[in-house]
């Protein structure tokens, strides 16, 4: 008798472990039927939420195509006009350089002709004024050398001083 006792407890021990599970599947069972209603709740509260910002995010996209077109079709043409001035900025610069050029060149040959004049006109006056101003201070020279010689006493030089002279010129 006892192992039927034994038994009894255990199948009875067995049956209230089975019936605990079943209870707690029942209760899983539940909470998971629960879910797909709180889903649905929680998208609809998000929908419902989100709708208005997907509205406005779409308004804000749809009035900012013209002023976005517009924005590009000016910077579009900016962009076109300074290209524009950009290529005639550079036709300008090219041709102030090339008449800078030229003009430094006209000063170049207007200085290599003045220094050319000046040194002619310094030959010239050396000619025409210097070599005959030499040549009267060399009449002037003589005369005066000849006035003195004429006009001073003369000494009279023995033989040895004029026989040193000599010797010294030589």
């Amino acid at each position: 008798m006892e192992q039927n006792t034994a038994l009894t407890v255990a199948i009875i021990l067995v049956s209230i472990a089975v019936l605990m599970q079943a209870g707690a599947m029942l209760g899983i069972w539940l909470a998971i039927r629960k879910i797909p209603g709180q889903i649905e709740s929680v998208r609809s509260d998000v929908k419902q939420r989100i709708d208005p910002l997907t509205q406005s995010a779409l308004e804000i996209v749809n009035n900012s195509r013209e002023p976005l077109r517009i924005i590009t079709t000016n910077l579009a043409e900016i962009s076109r006009m300074l290209r524009e001035r950009t290529a005639n900025v550079d036709e300008v610069a090219a041709e102030l350089l090339e008449k800078s050029r030229l003009q430094m060149i006209r000063v170049d040959r207007m200085v290599s002709d003045l220094v050319e004049k000046v040194e002619t006109t310094a030959g010239a006056v050396q000619r025409g004024v210097l070599g005959p101003i030499q040549e009267i201070s060399a009449v002037v020279k003589g005369v005066r050398s000849g006035l003195e010689f004429l006009f001073t006493r003369r000494r009279v030089t023995n033989v040895s001083e004029a026989t040193q002279d000599e010797q010294l010129f030589i």
